[in-house]
């Protein structure tokens, strides 16, 4: 799920928000820099859900279920667009960057502690991009 926000640009510059995203679950959060086209995949957690936010440049995330590895969600996200992407508990996901430079902000309702033990993860051979 997209959680929608905006921008507002005059003079003095600009401004991005996404004033619907609730962040009272938020325990932590993280950043990542990837190389550029290096697949990141696949991590999920049957407890935990996550939040994405694309702070420079653009990312291709994907999500499965843990369950069955049913593509749930192909999105594209970029700096230009104020946007977050809501991945609840019981999911993979994976993500590569697209330009040179991507940082992705992770936001997560669990502890490192909690989160290490919810980790399940799959290879790339297993479960096709």
């Amino acid at each position: 799920m997209i959680i929608k926000g905006n921008r507002h640009i005059d003079s003095r510059g600009s401004i991005s928000f996404i004033n619907d995203f609730d962040m009272s679950q938020v325990k932590r959060f993280y950043s990542i820099q990837p190389e550029l086209g290096v697949r990141r995949a696949w991590q999920g957690h049957k407890l935990e859900s996550k939040w994405f936010h694309v702070i420079k440049g653009r990312f291709r995330v994907k999500l499965r279920s843990l369950e069955t590895q049913e593509l749930l969600g192909d999105y594209e996200l970029n700096d230009a667009q104020p946007e977050v992407l809501s991945i609840p508990m019981g999911m993979y996901n994976g993500f590569e960057s697209l330009e040179k430079g991507s940082l992705l902000l992770v936001f997560s309702d669990a502890t490192l502690e909690q989160s290490k033990s919810d980790d399940y993860r799959a290879d790339l051979t297993d479960i096709p991009w």
